[in-house]
């Protein structure tokens, strides 16, 4: 117990500090919020690398789901998150079948990088599952490498402006 909270004293410190160094909003950059990723992620050894092709296909994605919700409001339809993943997969990450990919969003009025990339890290890895979309790789005896790409970019909704990460990693053997 005492260790977990020495550790957790550590993370807070290190994203407090953090907080300090890092911009505000939308100056928020991929590699300012990979980078802190990366340093709420070393307990468990993942690193995550700013990719700019993700960032186009962070902004696709975002375009996608918006309009994805558009189109199922109009039709009074409820909104199927599955239906949408495999949606994703299917016309904007179809390129990457072979790896396991997140997405998440966050707010960016009044969250700094730090909170930014707090906020997408639970988003990413904080529901039921793995949070993974790409159900071709799932059960197949493989894991997310540790090294992650992230590409992000910012969209207008409703004159709200979010932030949309796509997290990608090689899919690797478990080792027994």
């Amino acid at each position: 117990m005492k260790m977990a909270k020495k550790f957790l004293a550590v993370v807070l410190a290190g994203v407090l500090a953090l907080s300090v160094l890092t911009g505000c909003g939308n100056a928020a950059s991929t590699k300012t919020i990979a980078d802190v990723l990366s340093d709420m992620s070393k307990g468990q050894e993942i690193v995550y690398k700013a990719d700019s092709k993700l960032n186009g296909k962070a902004k696709e994605l975002g375009e996608y789901a918006v309009k994805f919700a558009k189109d199922h409001e109009d039709e009074g339809e409820d909104f199927d998150f599955e239906e949408l993943k495999k949606g994703i997969m299917a016309d904007v990450m179809k390129d990457y079948k072979d790896k396991f990919v997140y997405i998440a969003e966050t707010e960016t009025k009044g969250y700094n990088a730090t909170t930014q990339a707090y906020t997408l890290l639970e988003a990413l890895y904080g529901g039921d599952d793995d949070g993974n979309i790409n159900s071709a790789v799932v059960g197949k005896g493989k894991k997310p490498a540790n090294v992650r790409y992230i590409g992000t970019a910012t969209i207008e909704v409703e004159g709200e402006t979010w932030r949309i990460a796509v997290v990608t990693a090689d899919a690797e053997e478990v080792k027994k």
